[in-house]
């Protein structure tokens, strides 16, 4: 079997896109038709990969397999040898999954070395922008973003349904590029002018913008920018949908927040603070750092990125902590900053691993705040260490805190 006709492919073209237009260009008149027959030729060079090679496009992309995704790798690399020419580059077309959390329990994928939240991706509809159509017939990679509304080329908004049918518009269902299930071409839709805001919030999905403008020299990577709209969605209590996805109404306000940074950030941890002696049960060397600031250490927790690009937003959380351990010195009379952190807030503040808490408190460098049993592991859910005592470590050691992981004390 060969792929005699390889179409021109798109550096922001969509992998699912890109399988349609090959299969199209040669011959094939739907991708359940080239699928098959990928699959068979599989089945005869690669027996274990044919399995892998999905049949249906929805499917299509590594990110749906569970546990074959290095046979769904080398089934696609088999496809790509199938030219007269150079060899595809499908690969650098596909979303990956990845083992990194988002917030501590939201799955990530990544793409071209970029990470976004799984919830991100589109599910039921994928809108299109018919001025992008008109210049060149091929899905965009970040049609498929639920974040990405308006085209941040020609700052319009994107159509989600049919002019003429109504229907959701989605091309990995009815298998068509440029027009509906109803013969409607979308290229011939009417646009509409997308709001400034919607037009920023593109911008920086798509990676031409930074999503906050009042620090100078700062421009942070589109996974960090990722994380730090996860956050934003997820901190006033907006859900999930049925799907697993986002609803876009809850990115309202979010470039007008992040476009007043760090003041509103401040003004709510601010107010954590104040509010602290209010929610206490116990006293406050007794009282669990999550139980007075809740998940804000959550705001480090994003995939593994360059380390020359920090969070910003974690940045911001270790100097207000280091302040408000300042505004508290130690006394007879236990304060807010004599909160208690558990292993993994620890690790998250010293940017190193479980592993290396342990022994930090095994060589004595940091004190447990009550006597474990005996021979028992310290459990890392049970807050047992100082805020303060860690923040004064982190200085001693002048820890420059940039996402990747640190090794104060050498292996056994």
């Amino acid at each position: 079997m060969q792929l005699l006709i390889r179409p021109e492919i798109y550096s922001d073209e969509a992998l699912e896109s890109y399988l349609l237009r090959l299969a199209s260009a040669n011959f094939f008149e739907s991708y359940c038709l080239f699928s098959g027959a990928i699959r068979q030729w599989l089945w005869v060079n690669d027996s274990d990969a044919a399995g892998a090679f999905p049949l249906k496009l929805s499917q299509a992309n590594i990110y749906h397999a569970k546990q074959s995704s290095s046979l769904r790798i080398r089934a696609l690399k088999l496809v790509e040898a199938l030219t007269d020419q150079t060899k595809l580059p499908l690969l650098n077309q596909a979303i990956f999954n990845s083992s990194d959390v988002y917030l501590n329990s939201f799955s990530a994928v990544t793409r071209d070395g970029v990470y976004i939240p799984r919830c991100f991706l589109r599910k039921s509809s994928i809108p299109v922008c018919p001025l992008c159509l008109q210049d060149a017939a091929y899905i965009r990679q970040q049609w498929h973003y639920s974040t990405y509304t308006v085209c941040a080329e020609h700052q319009c908004e994107l159509i989600n349904t049919c002019p003429k049918c109504t229907s959701n518009i989605n091309y990995l269902e009815f298998e068509q590029l440029e027009h509906c299930s109803c013969g409607f071409e979308f290229k011939n839709a009417e646009v509409e002018k997308a709001s400034d805001r919607h037009i920023k919030l593109s911008n920086v999905v798509a990676g031409n913008d930074s999503l906050i403008v009042s620090v100078p020299n700062t421009e942070p990577s589109a996974s960090i920018c990722n994380s730090a709209l996860l956050w934003y969605y997820l901190k006033d209590g907006s859900k999930l949908k049925a799907d697993h996805t986002v609803e876009f109404s809850g990115f309202n306000g979010v470039i007008e927040y992040f476009s007043n940074w760090p003041i509103n950030f401040d003004n709510e941890l601010e107010l954590m603070a104040e509010q602290a002696e209010q929610r206490l049960i116990k006293e406050f060397n007794k009282t669990a750092f999550n139980h007075v600031f809740g998940d804000i250490l959550s705001v480090a927790k994003f995939p593994a990125v360059d380390a020359s690009t920090p969070s910003f937003m974690f940045e911001r959380v270790l100097d207000f902590l280091t302040e408000l351990v300042d505004a508290n010195p130690s006394s007879k009379t236990a304060n807010v900053a004599d909160l208690l952190l558990t292993v993994s807030d620890v690790a998250t503040i010293l940017s190193t691993s479980h592993e290396q808490v342990y022994r930090l408190y095994q060589e004595g460098y940091l004190a447990l705040q009550y006597r474990p049993k005996l021979h028992t592991k310290l459990n890392s859910k049970i807050a047992a260490f100082n805020l303060r005592q860690v923040l004064e470590f982190r200085e001693s050691v002048k820890q420059s805190n940039q996402g990747n992981k640190r090794t104060y004390l050498p292996g056994w």
